[in-house]
């Protein structure tokens, strides 16, 4: 059995509060999503929500920052209401830094991106990439260091199950499963990662592991090896699939249903995510809001 989601990282929204961050959200146009690409705007929208209600708002941030700077390192916050133009929900996010994005080419890169089963990455392992553990934006040249996500739409049939897991419980099991010596090499080996073309298209060297931090995504290591332009030891392969199964079976992975106006904060430099399998992917009407967040 995994772990459930901790109550200490859970958050209840008042509903006066929840009320009045909406009403606020609702009093600003509505603006396109490619408008949202402006951090001009970004600010804009998160200073006019916060003064309409600034000591409950105030309190709120004050409340995800503190839960999240600790384990598990991500916050489950309920009970808001989200407005439609996705104006709250940009609000809220630009407290904590820039809101970022791939550039702009529906439906997949939106600055407020919307996941859809059908529209996820499949997997040449089978599945799809989102159901492997990783770290978003791998194949950037620094990653971004939060993810926030709200529940549309959960899946009807309980699928699509949010998977997060730290990196004090990675860095345990390493130690405990393969060794000191294993620890130490994915703390000081480096390793390719294929960037997006995007972001030009190189090769970005660095570690999976350090004392406080993690970087993870099997598939665009594999992308870089794929390209001919690197090449690891047959020592390291063999060690970056120990440590897939690793974390891929480890019972401290936290695991929680999201449902319909929840919203997740994560840190993406201490945790790696995953949903679960969702039958009847290409149909499912499962939605969720994300955005990444350069703090």
């Amino acid at each position: 059995m995994l772990t459930p989601f901790p109550e200490t990282g859970r958050i209840e929204v008042p509903l006066a509060l929840a009320s009045d961050l909406l009403k606020a959200a609702k009093c600003l146009p509505l603006y396109d999503n490619k408008e949202f690409y402006s951090t001009a705007l970004q600010r804009l929208v998160r200073d006019r929500i916060r003064e309409a209600c600034p000591d409950g708002f105030d309190s709120l941030i004050a409340q995800v920052s503190e839960r999240i700077a600790r384990w598990p390192y991500c916050v489950l916050v309920r009970g808001l209401r989200f407005d439609e133009g996705n104006r709250l929900f940009v609000g809220l996010n630009r407290v904590f830094g820039e809101l970022v994005a791939r550039p702009y080419e529906k439906p997949r890169a939106q600055l407020v991106h919307y996941i859809q089963p059908a529209t996820d990455i499949p997997s040449p392992r089978g599945g799809r990439e989102s159901e492997r553990l990783h770290t978003d934006t791998a194949d950037w040249e620094t990653p971004v260091e939060l993810i926030s996500m709200v529940c549309v739409r959960a899946d009807p049939s309980g699928g699509g199950r949010s998977r997060i897991l730290d990196v004090d419980s990675v860095r345990d099991e390493v130690k405990s499963r393969l060794g000191i010596e294993a620890l130490t090499r994915l703390e000081t080996e480096v390793v390719p990662w294929q960037l997006a073309s995007y972001c030009g298209g190189d090769l970005k060297w660095r570690k999976v592991l350090t004392e406080s931090s993690m970087c993870w995504r099997r598939y665009t290591i594999n992308l870089a090896l794929d390209s001919g332009s690197a090449k690891l030891s047959d020592k390291m392969l063999t060690l970056l699939d120990a440590f897939e199964d690793v974390i891929s079976s480890t019972r401290r992975t936290v695991d929680f249903l999201m449902l319909e106006g929840e919203l997740v904060f994560s840190d993406n430099r201490r945790t790696i995510h995953a949903r679960t399998p969702i039958a009847n992917g290409n149909t499912s009407d499962r939605l969720m809001i994300r955005s990444w967040i350069r703090a």
